[in-house]
């Protein structure tokens, strides 16, 4: 899969909704490029599809007996469906793709 305007890769630790909320959260780090808001990540199912999701807000997050500071990328959705999506796709310890343009 080819992402020609990809501007960075994350590397995804671990992944969580809060539904009440309605927004999906990936913890990670960025392994090169840039995190910008309102860009997109891009999950990878297979050479031929992935999922994007704008990306909303990056907090930085420490983690208890941790030195590292870690990113989290917080994935608005007003639709519980691809809340769902995303939740069920169990991403964690894998590379996504950051681009400036994606499917909402």
């Amino acid at each position: 899969m080819n992402f020609k305007d990809k501007i960075g890769t994350f590397r995804v630790i671990s992944s969580f909704t809060i539904r009440r909320k309605k927004e999906f959260y990936l913890i990670g780090e960025l392994l090169d490029g840039n995190l910008i808001e309102n860009s997109y990540v891009n999950i990878v199912l297979n050479s031929s599809l992935a999922v994007s999701a704008r990306i909303s807000s990056t907090e930085n997050i420490e983690m208890a007996n941790d030195p590292k500071i870690y990113q989290l990328l917080i994935i608005e959705s007003s639709e519980d469906e691809m809340n769902n999506i995303l939740f069920c796709l169990n991403v964690g310890s894998e590379n996504v793709h950051i681009t400036l343009t994606g499917a909402d």
